[in-house]
This record gives structure tokens, C-alpha cells and sequence, in this order.
């Protein structure tokens, strides 16, 4: 069952089902015994009435019944003659009037729904009385009159539900148990623990809630462990431009030094220090949910000439030849800042790795719901098993960690994740017969407006 209100509902339910049968159940047990006992007083009064009728007459039966009152209920207790005449004179009950006249005398009548009894007196003269003690309404409506009932009824709903509740209770305590459990391990530190595997084969809201949890804690382990990353990275990227400023400052402080070359070296690693700098404050800034894009019309196709343009200018220099193929008029919503970041850091890594007097070609045309844009170019290409870790910070597929082997690694991490807070998707793939190409799809008009501020 995987709704835990048609849970909450069936248990209720089922509860009032059981108090319901029970208690009528244990009524009609209750009530026959009690009428049981009923018909051994009145047999036993029978016998007692019949005896004195024999010895004494009627009018020794009108004394012991006049004996009897006191100790039983007098409105229930009657002795009439044939005629249906009580033989104290008191008005008799018409069930009783319309009794005296059916012969004989039904002893126990089992099956009668009244079980108010006639038992037989005889004279000595053959002279017929009847004899009446009580009345026990039976039957499915008769057991709601029993006196029993309001106790039968209060004692079986106290226990059913006792019981519905605990089992109930139990069920949905033990899972949010181990939630809490999982909580204080995550709040320690422990990222590990997993909770849908404690639930067994339960699928209602709690153990999709321990999915999420999961999931949660999944993602909040893999965010740790990527800002541990990230810090390694980042000291280990900010060493080598220091390291060079530290050898130009000594190379500064000879006596016979070139300061006009060692002040040019200093400025250029300031320079590349500051790039750097700026590139992970923007890549934590585009992590950062709580910064939405502020979005915009932006003429699509003049941000891909002007960024060809200027590509052009770096690439001219290789004797790159870069071509643009784009469909007229495309638009969408987005930053433009961003959007233009984005695919300068495609653009820019493409003219890197592209061999001398090789070509880039950037095509771009409308889908169903957004532009498709593909930068291609004519470079090494990238190990099929790495080619979803070049979107990763700092991750580069040279083992060499220097700005040469191909920048700092966050250009495209940067792509990626304008991309994502766009809405749309990256992929990168190698070209049949050599290349390197990274598709991006982006919607025209994405569901959600994020927006990222950038000082």
C-alpha cells in the first residue's frame, strides 16, 4: 500500500469494524448468559410456586408471591389464573394477557425473540396459573437495550483501538526513527549514512521521503567532497603563478637585472593571478542557489558574430580560419554577459587546441523549443572516458598543470553551469575522422529566471 492516508483511513476503519463486532458479539454472549440465569430463578421460583400451590392452596400462593415482592422486581414478577387475572389484582402486561390463552406453557422458547417466560402452575384441583418473572428483549436489535452494552461497548473500544494505535504508531515511528538517526549522523559529519534500506519493501510517502534523504545526503557528500576539490585545486592552481612572482622578484633584486623585463614578467603573472582569481569567483557565484539570472531579449545571432569576431583576431595569428553558419534572427531569453562568457570559453579552447592553418566552424539553428549550437574544430579530441570531466573545475586532460598545457581548467566549468541556470544542456563529443566538437542546446524562453549578479 503506498498512501499512507488510505493507511490512516483502512485502520480507522477496520477499528470501528472490529469494535462493532466485537462488543455485538460479546453482548449476545453476555445477554444469553444472563438470560440463562434468568430461566433457572424463574424455574427455580416455578418450582418454589408449584410446591406451595400443591401444600397451601391459592390463597398460600398469593402469600408467598406477596413473600417474593421484596426481593424481586415487582414489576416483573406475576402469577395469573386462567383468566389472565393477577392474583394480587395488579393491571397484567398484554404480552402476558395474550399468553394466558395458548396451552401449554412454552418451558424454554429458545426461539421466541420475546424471552419473557410462562411457567405452568397446577392445583391440586387442576386449576392453571401462570407464572412471569422477566423480560429479555433478544435478537440483532434486542442486545443494544442490554444493560451490558455501554460497558461491553466502552471496554472492546478501548482495547481495539489500544491496539490499531500501537501497531499503527509503530509503523510510522520506526522510519522516522531512523530519519532522525540519519539526521544526527549527518549533522556529526557522517555524509555516508542511507535510510532506504533500513524501510524494507515499504513504498508510501515515508519511504519516498527516504529517497529524497538519501539522495540529499548523496548530494550534499558529493558537494563536500567537490569543495575539498575545489580548495585543493585552487591552492595548488595559485602556487605556480606565485612561484613565478617569487623568481621574478628575485631575478628584480640582482645587481645587474633587467628591471624593465623582470617588472614586464611581474605585471603578466599579476595579470594571470587576477585572471584566475576572477574565474573562481564567478565559478562560486554560479554555484551559489540563492543568485537567480536575470534574463533578458537577446539577439542571439549578434552575440555569436561579435564573438567570432573576436576570436578571430587570436586565431588569425595561428592561421585559423574560423566560419560561422547560423540561421537569421535567432533570440532568446537569458543573460547576455553570461551566454557571452559561455561560449567564449568554447570558442577560446577550440582556437587553443586547433592545429595551425585548421578551421573552426560554429553552427547555429532553431529546434522545437530553442537554439542548437555546435562548435567544432580540428584538434586531438579527448579520451572518450574523459570527455564528461572536462566540465569539471580545474580538470584538464594534460597531465601537465601549467597555463600552457591548456588554461586553469574553469572555462568550461564555467560553460557548463551557464549553461544549466539556462536551462539548456552541454555535451561534448569527438568527430568521426578527428576533431573535437561541444554541443549546446538552450531553450528559448527557459521555465525559471535565476539570476547571477557579477561585481
Amino acid at each position: 500500500m503506498r498512501n499512507l492516508y488510505l493507511r490512516f483511513f483502512l485502520s480507522f476503519w477496520t477499528a470501528m469494524v472490529l469494535v462493532l463486532a466485537v462488543t455485538v458479539t460479546v453482548t449476545l454472549l453476555a445477554a444469553s448468559e444472563r438470560r440463562d440465569r434468568e430461566f433457572d430463578r424463574q424455574n427455580e421460583l416455578a418450582r418454589q410456586a408449584s410446591a406451595v400451590l400443591a401444600s397451601d392452596g391459592v390463597p398460600g400462593l398469593r402469600e408467598w408471591l406477596l413473600a417474593q415482592l421484596p426481593q424481586q422486581r415487582p414489576d416483573l414478577l406475576y402469577i395469573v389464573d386462567s383468566a389472565g387475572r393477577d392474583l394480587l389484582g395488579r393491571p397484567v402486561p398484554q404480552f402476558i394477557e395474550a399468553s394466558v390463552g395458548r396451552r401449554p406453557f412454552p418451558d424454554r422458547p429458545r426461539t421466541d425473540r420475546d424471552a419473557r417466560l410462562l411457567s405452568q402452575l397446577v392445583s391440586s384441583s387442576n386449576e392453571t396459573f401462570a407464572l412471569s418473572l422477566s423480560a429479555i428483549r433478544i435478537g440483532p436489535l434486542g442486545i443494544f437495550g442490554s444493560p451490558e452494552t455501554p460497558i461491553i461497548a466502552s471496554v472492546v473500544t478501548l482495547l481495539v483501538s489500544a491496539v490499531v494505535c500501537f501497531l499503527l504508531a509503530r509503523f510510522l515511528s520506526a522510519p522516522i526513527q531512523h530519519l532522525r538517526d540519519a539526521t544526527h549522523s549527518i549533522a556529526a559529519g557522517d555524509l555516508s549514512v542511507q535510510v532506504a534500506g533500513l524501510l524494507g519493501r515499504r513504498r508510501d510517502e515515508l519511504a519516498m521521503l527516504a529517497v529524497d534523504f538519501d539522495a540529499m545526503a548523496m548530494r550534499l557528500r558529493a558537494l563536500l567532497e567537490s569543495q575539498q576539490q575545489l580548495l585543493r585545486d585552487v591552492s595548488h592552481e595559485l602556487r605556480s603563478p606565485l612561484a613565478r612572482l617569487q623568481i621574478a622578484l628575485g631575478l628584480a633584486r640582482r645587481p645587474q637585472a633587467n628591471l624593465t623585463q623582470e617588472l614586464d614578467r611581474i605585471e603578466q603573472e599579476a595579470q594571470r593571478l587576477d585572471e584566475m582569481i576572477g574565474e573562481i569567483l564567478s565559478l562560486c557565484r554560479l554555484d551559489d542557489p540563492s543568485h537567480h539570472v536575470q534574463t533578458e531579449e537577446v539577439a542571439f545571432d549578434e552575440l555569436l558574430e561579435s564573438l567570432c569576431d573576436n576570436a578571430r583576431l587570436e586565431a588569425e595569428a595561428r592561421q585559423i580560419r574560423i566560419d560561422l553558419k547560423m540561421q537569421p534572427g535567432l533570440a532568446l531569453q537569458g543573460d547576455r554577459e553570461l551566454l557571452y562568457r559561455a561560449f567564449e570559453n568554447i570558442l577560446r579552447n577550440a582556437v587553443r587546441f586547433s592545429p595551425a592553418g585548421g578551421m573552426i566552424v560554429v553552427e547555429a539553428e532553431r529546434f522545437e523549443a530553442g537554439i542548437a549550437v555546435a562548435i567544432r574544430d580540428q584538434g586531438p579530441g579527448v579520451p572518450a572516458e574523459l570527455l564528461q570531466r572536462i566540465f569539471e573545475p580545474f580538470f584538464r586532460v594534460g597531465s601537465a598543470r601549467d597555463r600552457d598545457s591548456g588554461g586553469n581548467g574553469i572555462g568550461l566549468a564555467i560553460t557548463a553551469r551557464v549553461v544549466r541556470l539556462h536551462e539548456g544542456t552541454v555535451i561534448a563529443r569527438n568527430v568521426e575522422g578527428g576533431g573535437f566538437c561541444v554541443d549546446v542546446r538552450l531553450p528559448t524562453v527557459p521555465k525559471t529566471a535565476q539570476a547571477v549578479t557579477f561585481s
